[in-house]
């Protein structure tokens, strides 16, 4: 992505990130659209100050606008899903991410070709990424819906596609934490030995310095809590609540991180020759 799209582009995974920290839930989701809607706001200016040819034009609809409207169709649909969730019986959330799946894979088999022409970078649809082409699409009811200066039918067909497949990897994920259960960690011999406190400052620290990264970005809290359950088999109830705990402590709002960092320097010391 171009500048100044990218700086923007980061400043929403940043805010989004923020949000995830805050939100728990529905909200989460809701709280992200707005900032999202927030975002493409300005979208449009810097899109009109860029498309200066058709060769911008392209690139703006094709690379750019899609990146942000995803963003939006995704937290739209996750947000809708955990409405849902709070609605059904514990038993029923498994069907219903399946049922979910199959929509995903539903909606790839009807956009099979553009998605492969458009993931694999092929020039050959670029001139659908043109104003010119979807104001020419009088049979395309949405052509009379959208913004005829200010997306295309193509944009918005990539955005639907980069979202759904987001999408996918989430539900995805969601059934992996769900049948981990057969083989699990705990089934293989792994536990946490301390306590859910020390747990909770662990995750938010390795957080908090970008450890342990999803698809290239450093995860957030909600992604490193299914990341403990696969890992550890052991998440913490209400980590949010915990960490508000955890940082108005007293006594030490870092006791785990202090006790393992002069647990580690004991034992190096004493690897060196060094007793105390």
């Amino acid at each position: 992505m171009t500048k100044p799209f990218d700086t923007l582009y980061s400043d929403l995974q940043r805010a989004l990130q923020v949000r995830s920290h805050q939100d728990r839930g529905p909200d989460r989701y809701l709280q992200g659209v707005g900032v999202i809607r927030e975002c493409v706001g300005k979208l449009r200016s810097l899109g009109v100050k860029f498309m200066k040819d058709e060769a911008k034009e392209i690139e703006f609809f094709r690379e750019i606008w899609p990146a942000f409207y995803a963003k939006l169709f995704l937290y739209i649909r996750l947000y809708s899903l955990e409405l849902r969730r709070g609605m059904t019986p514990a038993d029923g959330w498994p069907a219903l991410v399946g049922e979910e799946e199959g929509k995903a894979a539903a909606f790839f088999r009807n956009n099979r070709e553009f998605w492969q022409y458009y993931r694999s970078g092929a020039r050959v649809i670029d001139g659908q990424f043109t104003r010119a082409f979807s104001r020419e699409r009088i049979f395309e009811p949405l052509a009379l819906v959208i913004d005829p200066e200010a997306s295309t039918l193509a944009s918005y067909r990539a955005a639907g596609c980069l979202a759904m497949y987001e999408y996918n990897v989430w539900l995805r994920e969601e059934q992996a934490s769900l049948s981990v259960g057969t083989v699990s960690a705990a089934d293989l011999g792994y536990s946490w030995g301390a306590s859910d406190a020390d747990l909770a400052e662990w995750l938010f620290g390795i957080q908090a310095v970008g450890a342990i990264r999803y698809q290239g970005q450093p995860a957030d809290i909600s992604r490193l809590q299914k990341w403990a359950r696969l890992a550890l088999g052991r998440e913490v109830a209400n980590i949010y609540d915990r960490a508000r705990v955890l940082r108005n402590r007293k006594k030490e709002r870092f006791a785990f991180s202090k006790k393992m960092v002069a647990a580690l320097e004991k034992k190096w010391n004493e690897a060196e020759g060094k007793f105390e």
